[in-house]
């Protein structure tokens, strides 16, 4: 194919596709606060780029990504693990405070709408294989998905499967943070203009999540570090990095779509 861009694609050369391999993919992920030196829409686009190289290796196409994705409110417990002193307050998702700008995240149910329409349409489409390309860790996000997932795959003719965008390529990293080593590296690799680390302190000061708006894995897992700041410091990121995690990433998403469509032939 030219492109596995569907919107790129005229009407015979997606149909050719669909006949070759019915798989077809749709990034999800909100715009969203990545600290002051990411672009807003980090996790869609890493997800649609996830998409598009691993869909030149299992075949289908791939819609343009879908701006929309949700959060909840924090626990009082993530607060204080995250540093703040008070507890009690009512933040939402990665919307610090001190943050310039606040997310643009949807509520869950919104989300669930938005997101059932286009199965609806891709059931129509007769694509066998749905692939829904999550770029957003958020437990809700998941929950929503996933919910759709088993629906539509129990209800109609196609299949519908939901796959994380980004992996490690080495096993001791446990970079799953937000805004931190591993996404900012991806994005260094997609375009070094979509980061700019001059807007956050020079080293060796470091990065408070209350902050900056940036939290570690660790911290979301409830092992937060003493002094409260970020341990996968965006600020050791480069484009090399960011091309082994998307790489990494790639291969997961080529591996389990493979194995699902192999399932329903």
């Amino acid at each position: 194919m030219r492109t596995v861009q569907f919107e790129r694609l005229r009407p015979a050369e997606i149909l050719a596709e669909k006949a070759r391999r019915s798989i077809v993919y749709l990034a999800v992920g909100p715009l969203e606060w990545h600290g002051p030196a990411m672009p807003y829409g980090t996790d869609p686009l890493a997800a649609w780029h996830a998409a598009l190289l691993a869909a030149r290796r299992t075949g289908g196409v791939v819609l343009p990504p879908l701006y929309v994705g949700t959060e909840r409110e924090r626990s009082a417990k993530l607060l204080r693990d995250a540093g703040f002193a008070d507890d009690s307050q009512y933040i939402v998702g990665m919307d610090v405070p001190n943050n310039s700008m606040k997310s643009l995240y949807w509520p869950e149910e919104v989300l669930g709408v938005i997101v059932r329409e286009y199965l609806r349409l891709l059931v129509a489409q007769e694509y066998q294989l749905i692939v829904l390309v999550n770029g957003h860790g958020a437990s809700g996000q998941i929950v929503t998905l996933d919910r759709l997932a088993i629906e539509f795959s129990n209800t109609t003719a196609s299949r519908v499967m939901v796959a994380m965008a980004l992996g490690h390529f080495d096993p001791d990293d446990r970079d799953m943070g937000h805004a931190t080593r591993l996404e900012t590296s991806i994005q260094m690799y997609l375009d070094a203009d979509n980061v700019d680390l001059s807007q956050l302190p020079a080293k060796p000061e470091k990065l408070r999540s209350t902050d900056w708006g940036i939290i570690d894995g660790f911290t979301f897992d409830g092992n937060p570090p003493q002094d409260k700041c970020v341990v996968y410091d965006p600020r050791d990121a480069d484009a090399d990095m960011g091309a082994r995690y998307l790489a990494a990433g790639v291969d997961h998403l080529v591996d389990v779509v493979t194995r699902a469509y192999q399932a329903i032939r």
